[in-house]
């Protein structure tokens, strides 16, 4: 481990040797639970060029010195009582294996589904797959200068790092794999940031929480008006009935807008006044709609419920650059949209916009005071214990631009990234998507519960989302 142990961190360590770091908060504890059930893991995959075929020697030794940088990377989760701690390692283990001749898409489902020895660690994998001398690589600068495909899948337990966290630590990655082929000295004691708590935000919650007991009649409003979300079917559900005695597991699908169509998109929603993710956003419902009136539906108009992601970090004082872990949130939302969506679709993703920037900015904390408020002396992960049937019609996350967090893993001199792509298992929703845009391109994910719809209706819903489009541009 970097650095010399002081008295504080011999004392922390304890007797048992196990070195005790903090209490884990809420949203780490859930996700511990969650992913003993190969639930809600994340993982990325990592489109890579370079020079020379990649060794296995560098890509191993990069990740060592990774680890030794992230302090996530080295973090486990321990009972202490009746109480879950993050703790430090007790040992240095990278989980990395070389696959020749798979599928990266298999490679990234089986990460996805598969749980941690939390209390042990480590929290990651990895995962090196060989790629084709000819995989299609979109940029012609860098096929030309990086004839070399290779992919590069990582995935991690969700209670140590979110996507910013996540979009950073491989940035860093791809600078030492370049040090390292280079032959370039590398200092492991210089750190890329702290495992940050989430304490602030949770005195954030607790005041809210506070704020809205002193008017039990609105509190007791929103906490019906969640029972009667968390207890709907979703419109698809309703329309193409679950998928009965399968294996729970969530599968992907993956699409990519070319430059021209991004910029395009990106233009018309500036243009109109709309976030790309509010946009975006609207396309999947309407696209939802679609499905749902192939089905039959006749409904004039739909309101469908969806989750968004949301980074904390926003909310805290100070810097909070240095970050890392997992400061999420979610929030629920909902607005009308009508059947004949497309003769006004940006009107509706207008509304769909407002709506959604209002919530953010009035009622950030507010999904974790209902959880909270719903649970009561129980605790959160013990109402989550249980997994409830798919509530939601849509959830998503949307990091936006990644050029600005991965500027090394555009610019390395021997191996570069022309494609990131990302995403979850999946809880309680029956798919999920993920969103961002890297070297221009438009990028998308659907993760999807196949134990509860099947590929032909997750990959009908993206060919509905990606066909709808252009015409909309």
């Amino acid at each position: 481990m970097p650095g010399d142990e002081g008295e504080a961190a011999q004392e922390a360590r304890g007797a048992t040797g196990t070195r005790w770091l903090r209490p884990a908060s809420m949203t780490e504890g859930v996700f511990d639970m969650l992913q003993a059930r190969g639930m809600v893991i994340t993982v990325y995959w990592l489109t890579l060029r370079s020079a020379e075929p990649l060794q296995e020697d560098h890509v191993r030794r990069a990740l060592l010195h990774l680890l030794r940088k992230v302090p996530p990377l080295r973090t486990c989760f321990r009972r202490r009582g009746d109480c879950l701690w993050l703790c430090e390692v007790d040992k240095e283990a990278v989980d990395f294996q070389v696959v020749e001749g798979a599928d990266p898409r298999r490679v990234t489902e089986d990460l996805m589904n598969r749980g941690y020895a939390s209390h042990e660690g480590p929290l990651w994998r990895a995962r090196l797959v060989r790629g084709a001398v000819d995989e299609d690589c979109p940029l012609e600068e860098v096929r030309a200068s990086f004839p070399h495909t290779s992919h590069l899948v990582l995935g991690n337990h969700h209670g140590i790092a979110d996507g910013t966290s996540n979009a950073r630590t491989y940035n860093l990655l791809l600078r030492i794999l370049n040090d390292v082929i280079a032959g370039r000295t590398i200092d492991d004691q210089e750190q890329l940031g702290e495992m940050a708590s989430s304490e602030e935000f949770q005195e954030m919650v607790s005041a809210k929480l506070r704020e809205l007991e002193k008017d039990p009649e609105n509190l007791q409003r929103l906490l019906e008006e969640k029972e009667k979300v968390m207890t709907s079917v979703p419109l698809l559900l309703q329309c193409y009935p679950s998928v009965q005695g399968t294996q729970v597991k969530t599968e992907v699908i993956f699409e990519e807008l070319d430059e021209d169509t991004t910029r395009r998109f990106f233009r018309r929603c500036k243009s109109e006044g709309v976030s790309v993710g509010s946009a975006f956003t609207a396309l999947i419902n309407g696209a939802t709609i679609d499905l749902a009136k192939k089905a039959g539906r006749t409904d004039e108009t739909f309101t469908l419920n969806e989750v968004h992601a949301l980074d904390v970090r926003r909310f805290l004082s100070g810097d909070t650059s240095k970050h890392l872990g997992s400061h999420i949130t979610a929030f629920s939302h909902a607005v009308e949209a009508p059947a004949a969506w497309r003769e006004s679709f940006w009107d509706y993703a207008r509304t769909l916009h407002h709506s959604l920037h209002r919530t953010v900015k009035q009622d950030p904390m507010l999904e974790e005071c209902i959880y909270i408020a719903m649970a009561g002396e129980e605790g959160v992960e013990a109402m989550l214990a249980t997994v409830p049937p798919p509530s939601e019609d849509c959830q998503s996350s949307n990091l936006r631009n990644l050029d600005p967090l991965l500027p090394d893993a555009l610019a390395g001199e021997h191996v570069q990234a022309v494609r990131v792509l990302r995403g979850s298992s999946n809880f309680s929703s029956f798919t999920c998507h993920f969103v961002h845009t890297f070297r221009g391109r438009f990028a998308y994910t659907q993760c999807f519960s196949s134990h509860i719809i099947t590929e032909d209706t997750a990959k009908a819903l993206t060919r509905a989302i990606f066909d709808n489009l252009p015409a909309l541009l």
